[in-house]
């Protein structure tokens, strides 16, 4: 007591204890809004990616039925991505990658089926198909009604450079073949000369 008063002598600083929960609790809190938008974020992809591949397929089966065949991939590739007109006026493109969905057909000039492939970044998704394509590196497609079972085992791609139909290689990063268009044959079907079939990276 002094002059009749109590002093209380407050702290204000915190102890090192005590700051470090608080940086751990900040840390946890900002981990989870991580994980949450980011899991936001693969779910919005993957509603793009299957709406996508829907509106491919339906201009692909369109096609077919005034062609009374399947498109060969120089048609079904996201750029230009006008090959499908009237049927559908854009190809898209994979919101992360830019690159054109993988389109696996029969090896025929007037292929009888087809299969788009994607890749689904929410491991969660029901509508997750199960492994498909080279390596088994998609979880997604869609086909038609007579398409064979997935293969796993791979093929070989072939893309036009400079006129010629040259072996191109499978990059993992898309995943698919290492641009667009691309073929399963060695011939390319003949579709090598205007500038339009030269095989192009995709916009990254």
């Amino acid at each position: 007591m002094q002059n009749g008063r109590s002093k209380i002598k407050l702290s204000s600083g915190l102890t090192l204890t005590e700051l470090l929960i608080v940086v751990s609790i900040i840390v946890l809190l900002v981990l989870i809004a991580i994980w949450y938008f980011r899991s936001q974020i693969f779910k919005g992809n993957d509603a793009k990616r299957k709406g996508d591949i829907h509106r491919i397929q339906v201009a692909v089966e369109e096609y077919e039925k005034d062609n009374n065949c399947y498109p060969l991939p120089n048609l079904v590739t996201c750029s230009p991505g006008d090959g499908l007109k009237p049927y559908i006026s854009q190809i898209p493109c994979d919101p992360t990658t830019s690159a054109s969905y993988y389109y696996e057909y029969e090896n025929s000039l007037c292929p009888s089926w087809y299969r788009l492939n994607a890749f689904l970044e929410n491991e969660n998704d029901t509508d997750i198909s199960g492994v498909c394509g080279p390596g088994g590196v998609f979880n997604y497609y869609a086909s038609s009604p007579n398409a064979p079972i997935c293969n796993l085992v791979g093929s070989d791609f072939y893309g036009c450079r400079s006129g010629a139909c040259v072996p191109i290689f499978w990059d993992n990063s898309r995943p698919g073949p290492e641009c667009d268009p691309n073929y399963q044959s060695i011939s390319c079907y003949g579709q090598c000369g205007p500038s339009e079939t030269e095989c192009q990276q995709w916009d990254q």
